[in-house]
């Protein structure tokens, strides 16, 4: 009769422990809710990304030949300058600037690089529309590595292993790059002496030379979407929330950072989740927030000539260079170390942000206006401190 009630109590209870488990989870968080926070989770990212417009996107050689790119200065005017001056690995791929500096001070802040690989647009104004396009514009830009084209290819072509894994990759190297008749101080977007020689190179060498330097981009844009997303806080306990069951989960947090997520999620009280969605916190899109105007009330157009620009540049996804057929809401992940914050650089703290989306009046926003209590915004600053890494 005792091994009957035994057998009796073990067999309801390993029925109804997994009942229960699930039973507390929904007690802790709606069902909403927990739609909300399954979207989070960072396995809901692809594995493998498809980048039509780059062929070379994933393929292990090309983001080799990209590494090595990424971190080399000589490419740069005086030899100093590298894609990694601006986006240091130990910044999450960022520089801790308000404003990055190349060869002179930017207009805007330098963003991370993690996770870029699933962007759908480039620049905090959108004026790219591929991660190699974007790549390739730090080079010839004046204020970052003032060089050009044909610099950057003689770099390649002079360099016995550049110029192996350049061919391994995409077939033979254009040697008219060292042709005498052809300056180095050449190229369509540098100042008027670099226009002006630009012109005296023929069309058809204009276009081997082009197709060499898109080829350069995207190998660095192969590098730069292998980069791993590293696993925060938040990460860690969503996984232990839907494996576990919130009682064991809620152990990982505090009761700050749990209230916090809970303000997070809600887009009537925060409006956070608006904007800042899926694995990566962001909806890769563009919003009018009110920080158009700087503190000497300059203003940046962003989207406005982003996307004019974007239409007309001939290394588009829809462009001869493209391999496929015919102010942007940036990650919320990392942020201890991507600060300050802002397309400008204008925020050094997460309470400096919060004040700023408090002051924010719905005439200069696209958001509804934002009524929290102190309580209230310091538990939305203690989840968004669980994205944080190490």
């Amino acid at each position: 009769m005792q091994r009957s009630t035994l057998a009796l109590a073990i067999s309801i209870t390993t029925v109804l422990l997994p009942m229960l488990k699930g039973c507390e989870q929904h007690a802790y968080w709606s069902a909403q809710e927990r739609s909300v926070l399954q979207s989070l989770q960072l396995k809901n990212l692809p594995d493998k990304l498809h980048s039509p417009s780059n062929r070379y996107a994933n393929n292990p050689q090309a983001a080799a030949f990209g590494k090595q790119l990424f971190f080399d200065p000589r490419m740069s005017q005086n030899g100093e300058l590298s894609c990694a001056s601006c986006h240091q690995p130990e910044r999450a791929f960022t520089d801790g600037l308000a404003k990055g500096k190349g060869l002179d001070k930017l207009n805007r802040n330098s963003q991370s690089l993690l996770g870029l690989g699933y962007s759908t647009w480039f620049y905090w104004d959108g004026r790219k529309d591929s991660l190699w396009a974007q790549a390739l514009v730090p080079f010839e830009a004046a204020k970052e590595m003032g060089s050009s084209r044909i610099k950057v290819l003689r770099v390649i072509g002079s360099d016995s292993y550049y110029h192996r894994s350049y061919e391994n990759l995409f077939g033979r190297f254009p040697k008219q790059v060292f042709n005498d008749n052809i300056l180095e101080k050449s190229g369509p977007w540098g100042d008027t002496e670099a226009r002006a020689n630009w012109q005296t190179i023929s069309k058809e060498d204009q276009q081997e030379i082009n197709r060499a330097f898109v080829n350069i981009g995207k190998a660095l844009a192969a590098y730069e979407r292998s980069l791993s997303i590293p696993r925060t806080k938040s990460d860690h306990y969503l996984t232990a929330l839907f494996n576990l069951g919130a009682a064991r989960a809620n152990s990982l947090l505090s009761d700050d950072e749990l209230a916090g997520i809970r303000l997070f999620i809600n887009t009537e009280k925060t409006h956070c989740f608006r904007c800042h969605n899926g694995p990566l916190l962001t909806n890769n899109d563009f919003h009018h927030i009110g920080s158009q105007n700087n503190h000497k009330n300059e203003q940046d157009y962003g989207r406005f000539l982003g996307l004019r620009t974007v239409v007309r540049d001939p290394f588009n996804c829809l462009g001869q260079y493209s391999d496929a057929s015919p102010e942007q809401c940036s990650s919320l992940r990392y942020l201890n170390k991507t600060a300050p914050y802002f397309h400008d650089g204008r925020f050094n703290s997460l309470e400096q942000v919060m004040q700023h989306y408090l002051s924010t009046k719905p005439a200069q926003s696209e958001l509804p206006e934002l009524n929290l209590t102190e309580i209230e915004q310091r538990q939305v600053i203690s989840f968004m401190n669980t994205l944080n890494i190490d």
